[in-house]
């Protein structure tokens, strides 16, 4: 995982540090649904690119997850 998506699970949505791994699912890293909007949010605010909250929920972990911001971050 990226040390842009993991700074982003940590400080700014408070997920626990320790549960934060290539190949935990969302509900393992600590996700709600909230966490899920907020997410969304903040990829859209800092790098300018549309994640949906459908596409965070269809990640099985945080490993593709990662892959899928930086594939969109770049323009692939």
């Amino acid at each position: 995982m990226t040390g842009d998506l993991a700074r982003i699970l940590t400080d700014d949505l408070k997920l626990p540090a320790s549960q934060l791994t290539d190949d935990a699912s969302l509900d393992q890293a600590g996700f709600d649904s909230l966490a899920v909007v907020e997410l969304s949010v903040l990829l859209t605010d800092r790098y300018g690119i549309d994640v949906t909250d459908s596409d965070i929920k269809d990640a099985a972990t945080l490993g593709q997850l990662d892959l899928l911001i930086t594939t969109k971050r770049n323009g692939r």
